[in-house]
């Protein structure tokens, strides 16, 4: 599923992004990240952990669509430990997404949430992004 896919990609992009203009530096190793969002049909929500080497030092949310046609990054803001960002993609058929999110980390630890609001044919829906992650230690 379209939705699936952009939540699941967004969080891994969060923790594999290279640097740039506003970017939020964190301590690279293995990472564990629990997200749970809503589902857009029926507002019940799915817990997903996992576990992910990352190399990197740092995440700018450009990244996120530096491969991703239709998007573009409209908002970004670095205050101290948090990194806030939105995004706008056009999508196939008219489709359109907006997210807007935070994230915060200490370098052992962080959090952050996102909402996506689609509009799909004559349809709209929206979708809530909550995770935590830690570091267990290095790769």
């Amino acid at each position: 599923m379209l939705i699936r896919k952009i939540a699941l990609g967004t969080i891994a992009i969060l923790f594999s992004a290279g640097s740039g203009a506003a970017s939020l530096d964190f301590n690279p190793g293995l990472w564990e990240t629990t997200m749970t969002r809503t589902n857009p049909m029926t507002g019940q929500p799915t817990t997903e952990t996992t576990k992910e080497c990352v190399k990197e030092k740092s995440f700018d949310p450009r990244d996120m669509i530096k491969d991703a046609d239709g998007c573009q990054l409209t908002d970004e803001e670095l205050s101290g430990d948090t990194l806030t960002f939105a995004m706008t993609c056009s999508m196939e058929a008219g489709a359109e997404a907006v997210m807007k999110g935070e994230f915060q980390t200490d370098g052992k630890t962080g959090h952050g949430a996102m909402n996506m609001n689609m509009k799909l044919g004559g349809m709209e829906m929206s979708m809530d992004m909550n995770w935590t992650a830690k570091r267990l230690g290095d790769c």
